[in-house]
Order: structure tokens, then sequence, then C-alpha cells
């Protein structure tokens, strides 16, 4: 049965300040900062998230957690849970670039993920996601190459030995691309891997996000209505089309949400619809990734739409 969940990204403009890293083409580490303010505690998220939202269960994102992996908010997150009742479905973990050639560097992005994953896995987190590759990497054609392969292989087998099932997400990069994900999900098999759908992560929308992402919040420069209404869409659907048949988990992603409530820039009824004709009745969990104003007000707007759209009661 469909059941909907909310991701503590979506509110992140409340939640402190966040920083990571991810490997850019070029293969250089390239650092990220949002210093935004710190209203309310990743401890204190799964409470709200049930009274706010009326969810039973929630996500979470590593590099959130600004201490690392002995960060000891991951403790009181995980006591926030116990007391919550809330279940942890999914925690994102970015750690790492498992498109690395270096075999030794890659073998210590491994080892990095395999303690992010017993971590949260500790904690009973349904799912583990990890990336197949950084989001800025090149794509190198259909076929992904046996180094990657491997790891997430390896991964697989880890996260299930913890109690966890492994995922990978469209997340930019050549995950963005349907057929090589089609074709890395085949080639690990469906016993160790899994897909995360996300349905806006796919090329069409990668680069004006990026710019919605990176620009200040209300900032004059940047029209997010006009940006993401000049975007063609058709590609996202299609690709959409294409992975819901493997889909285990499903990020119902929106960019934007104006004075009036509408959502943007996918047509979630149309989004879920695909989902629901390829028999999709997994978990939805909210991913709003637009900026400025009220990020709970707004996620909560992106869940009604969802909720309405998957036919989910309240």
């Amino acid at each position: 049965m469909t059941t909907l969940a909310m991701s503590s990204y979506s509110v992140r403009e409340h939640l402190g300040p966040i920083e990571f890293s991810f490997t850019d083409q070029e293969g250089n580490t390239q650092s990220f900062s949002f210093p935004f303010q710190k209203l309310s505690t990743l401890a204190d998220f799964p409470t709200r998230a049930k009274d706010a939202f009326g969810v039973d269960e929630i996500e979470t994102v590593a590099f959130q957690f600004r201490g690392g992996i002995d960060d000891p908010e991951i403790d009181a997150f995980a006591e926030g849970l116990s007391a919550s009742g809330v279940r942890l479905l999914n925690v994102a973990i970015d750690a790492g670039d498992l498109l690395e050639t270096d075999d030794a560097k890659r073998a210590a992005d491994v080892a990095e993920l395999e303690r992010w994953i017993a971590r949260f896995a500790a904690l009973g987190s349904r799912f583990v996601r990890v990336n197949p590759g950084s989001p800025f990497s090149p794509h190198h054609g259909e076929q992904p190459p046996t180094h990657l392969v491997e790891a997430l292989a390896a991964l697989g087998d880890f996260a299930a030995q913890h109690g966890s099932r492994l995922l990978v997400e469209n997340h930019g990069g050549p995950s963005s691309d349907p057929t090589w994900m089609l074709s890395l999900l085949d080639a690990v098999g469906v016993d160790r891997l899994g897909l995360l759908l996300d349905l806006g992560n796919f090329d069409a929308l990668m680069q004006p996000t990026m710019a919605l992402m990176f620009s200040p919040p209300g900032s004059a420069e940047v029209d997010p209505v006009a940006l993401l209404e000049s975007v063609d869409l058709a590609p996202v659907y299609a690709g959409i089309e294409k992975l819901a048949p493997r889909a285990e988990l499903v990020h119902v992603k929106a960019h934007h949400v104006d004075d009036a409530g509408a959502v943007r820039p996918i047509d979630l009824d149309r989004a879920i619809g695909i989902l629901r004709a390829h028999g999709y009745d997994g978990p939805l969990t909210i991913e709003y990734e637009g900026t400025g104003g009220d990020p709970w007000a707004k996620s909560a707007r992106v869940l009604d739409v969802a909720r309405s759209a998957a036919e989910v009661r309240a």
C-alpha cells in the first residue's frame, strides 16, 4: 500500500547550515555551503514531521549531520525517532565517488560508505541510498564500468547483512540517463540493488534546478516560474515511464510552490499516474527543493498534492 513520507531536506532552510562536497568532471573536489538558519533540529524532526504532516515515516540526508558519522546529533536523532514512534524509511548518503577509477581512492570511498550504512542501518533505516558516481560525473556511454558494478554489489551485500536495502537514485551525471541506470541495475542484480526514482532528477531539469539551488533565496536575478516553465518536460515523463517498473522508493520532487499553492515544475498528477499505471504502490517521499518562505508550509502543500494524486487517505 502506498504510504507518504517526508524528507528532512524539504525543510533544510530551518535546520541549520549545510556543507557538502562532490567530485566534478575533472576529478576535483568541489565544496558547497549554505548558511541556513537553525530554527529546529534534526532530533526534533521526527516528532514535528508527524505533527505537521501526519506522516509515520521520514527520510534524512547524511550531510545534514555536519559533524560527520560521529556527530552526536545522530544519537539525538535516534532518540527523536524512538520517542515519536516514526520510522526511518531511508537515508541519502552522498559520500564518495564510485565512478572513481583509482582503485585505492574508490576502496576508501567504499569503506566510508560502509560506515555510514552501518550507522543508519542500526537506526532501523529500511533503505540506504548511495550515488552511482558523482552527480557531476561525465557520461561514459550506456554501459556502466565494471568497477562501479563491483562496488555496488559489495555495498548491496553489506547493507543486506546489516538489515537495510541498498538503493541508487537518478541523481545527476550518467545516473539521470534512464538507459544507463537500467543497465546498471541489471548488471548489479535485483538481489543486491534497487532503484530510488526521483521524479525531478532528469537531465532536462538538472541545469535549471542547479541555477535555483545556488541562487540566494528570493533573488530577483532568477525567476523560478519563468525558468521552470521554459523546460520541455516530455523527456522527464518519458524517463519516469521507463524507470517506474523498477522503482522501490519514489521521491516526489517539487522545486517551487507559489503563493497560490501551485506546485512546479512537474505535474504530480501526471507523474504519479504513470507510477500507478505501472503498478507502483510503494512509499512516496516528499522532497521539496524550493527556497524562500516557510518550507514547512510549502512542503505540506506538495504533500497534499501528492496525497490527492496517489489517492492516499490521511
